[in-house]
């Protein structure tokens, strides 16, 4: 698959979705309105531009589903690409950077595949990449980036199902905060901007801004 990679929309805005429940607050016509990357099982309510998948549970459990999108492109781990058709692969790269060229070099994951999606949207040229329900917060037990089966409602997202009886890894906090920081570094460097805008994310190493502001 070539897809019709943004690479022309130099001065544009983007829109990355994360799946924490304060998703369910933004408005459908929000999220229309400009390109938007999303990742995981963002499609349980919203489909977006491009969507993103590298984790390995998600991309072996939900195969089937993530076949089934209609949307620009699919980014999905090299390991799993060949088994959903038209995807475009990414390596995996285990040293933490921000990767400018993450489709030829490969990507760090960053503890969070909000981290990926935002190395796409730079390549990709967008001057302004906006954050929506990327909450920052869950009630999980166990150790970070431990392998668990959630049982009962998943609290940590907008779709109680959307982990329920599944396989899935705790979140690694700390860490992807140390990721946000070096997206952050990589985008202001170059005059762009991150700009978060959940009013109560506990995402803090962000600039702040209000959905309104962007409507």
């Amino acid at each position: 698959m070539s897809p019709d990679l943004p690479s022309l929309r130099h001065g544009e805005t983007c829109l990355i979705i994360g799946n924490g429940p304060s998703l369910r607050d933004v408005p459908q016509e929000f999220l229309n309105k400009y390109d938007t990357f999303g990742a995981n099982r963002i499609y349980l309510r919203f489909v977006p531009t491009f969507y993103v998948a590298i984790n390995p549970l998600v991309c072996e459990q939900f195969a089937g589903e993530i076949e089934k999108l209609e949307c620009k492109a699919k980014f999905i781990r090299a390991e799993f690409a060949d088994q959903i058709s038209g995807s475009i692969p990414l390596h995996s790269r285990k040293h933490p950077h921000f990767s400018r060229s993450p489709i030829e070099q490969g990507v760090h994951g960053g503890f969070t595949v909000t981290y990926v999606a935002l190395q796409l949207a730079f390549a990709f040229g967008y001057r302004t990449a906006l954050l929506a329900g990327v909450d920052h917060r869950y009630i999980f037990e166990g150790a970070p980036n431990e392998e668990r089966v959630l049982e009962g409602d998943d609290p940590n997202h907008f779709d109680p199902a959307y982990f329920r009886g599944v396989r899935w890894n705790n979140p690694d906090l700390a860490h992807s905060e140390t990721s946000y920081k070096m997206a952050k570094t990589v985008f202001e460097y170059d005059g762009r901007r991150l700009i978060n805008l959940g009013p109560d994310s506990a995402l803090d190493v962000l600039e702040r801004g209000q959905l309104k502001e962007w409507a």
